[in-house]
């Protein structure tokens, strides 16, 4: 009998070795992924002399398509194709900087495939910053995705944005939705871009991480999934006390959002790309930047739609329509 329990001890301590350690270590080594950079120079960067700066933004969802769940039972090479369906939209836009929200980096539903890495070789972007969200293993699943940046010109630096935690708790055992900020050196003049994806779950997580992002951090273009809509458009919520996340960005007066009133149909709503009804997704810019377009793209490869805007900074602005009002 003493000999049984023994071995029954034994075998639950090696389980729980087993599920535990690689887990611990997952968490200890996530400080040291949260953040790369990464260059191919095997692409020239375009010229945009000129010609307006084009950003876009793209919550990717994983790569799951218009399911629910992460876990769809569906084939790794039918992942793969819409992995490669998503990388010929983004070259379709022919944008110079992505920002991707949901964006996997060896996480096991998505069958241990860096996304960002794939789609940056698909779409024809040498240049890449990754930023992870959640970072843990579990026997032999691992969860690990975030945000993501594509450039096609060289991204000289980048630092995480640490937004406010939903829990404490939830940080410490799995990670929680930061932002990243990379400078992209366009031709010499070097622009910050920050790319972020706000908390799902809380408006007021939500209006704290946007103080944060218009009294700390630096950036002049602002990209990605802030999961709020502003007051007096559809689905709009607000915190305890009456806050919200992009009526803060209003209020700061520092940046500039398209669309600006309601939208009066379907094309500028980016969620739910099968049902649109909300705008969620955002790209802002600075007084510095001139926005002179701005749309969502029709897709059913995410529940998300792509937002694309055209920006050009105002002195360059200034500069070509001189040009143009001295031509003959």
């Amino acid at each position: 009998m003493v000999n049984r329990r023994r071995i029954i001890a034994r075998v639950v301590c090696l389980v729980l070795i087993l599920i535990f350690v690689p887990y611990i270590v997952s968490r200890i080594a996530s400080s040291w992924r949260g953040l790369s950079a990464h260059a191919s120079t095997s692409m020239d960067a375009p010229s945009v002399n000129g010609r307006p700066l084009r950003i876009a933004c793209y919550n990717i969802a994983h790569g799951r398509g218009q399911s629910k769940s992460n876990w769809t039972g569906e084939s790794k090479a039918m992942r793969q194709q819409r992995l490669d369906e998503i990388a010929k939209q983004i070259a379709s836009v022919d944008a110079d900087i992505v920002v991707l929200n949901e964006v996997d980096f060896d996480s096991s539903w998505s069958f241990s495939v860096n996304q960002a890495e794939y789609l940056a070789e698909q779409a024809g972007y040498p240049y890449r910053a990754e930023q992870r969200n959640l970072d843990f293993r579990v026997l032999f699943w691992k969860w690990r995705f975030g945000n993501a940046v594509l450039s096609r010109f060289p991204i000289r630096d980048s630092t995480v944005i640490d937004f406010p935690s939903y829990s404490r708790a939830e940080t410490l055992l799995a990670g929680k939705k930061r932002g990243l900020e990379c400078v992209v050196d366009i031709e010499g003049t070097l622009i910050d871009v920050a790319g972020v994806h706000l908390s799902h779950r809380n408006e007021g997580v939500r209006t704290k991480s946007v103080d944060l992002l218009m009294n700390v951090t630096k950036p002049k273009l602002i990209a990605g999934d802030f999961n709020s809509t502003p007051t007096g458009f559809p689905r709009s919520t607000t915190d305890a006390s009456e806050g919200n996340a992009i009526d803060k960005v209003d209020e700061n007066a520092l940046f500039q959002r398209r669309p600006i009133d309601s939208p009066s149909g379907e094309s500028e709503f980016t969620f739910h790309s099968s049902d649109p009804g909300s705008v969620i997704d955002w790209i802002l810019a600075s007084d510095d930047w001139q926005i002179i377009d701005y749309k969502a793209i029709p897709s059913l490869l995410s529940d998300h739609r792509m937002l694309v805007a055209e920006v050009m900074l105002v002195s360059d602005a200034q500069e070509v329509e001189s040009g143009n009002a001295n031509k003959p």
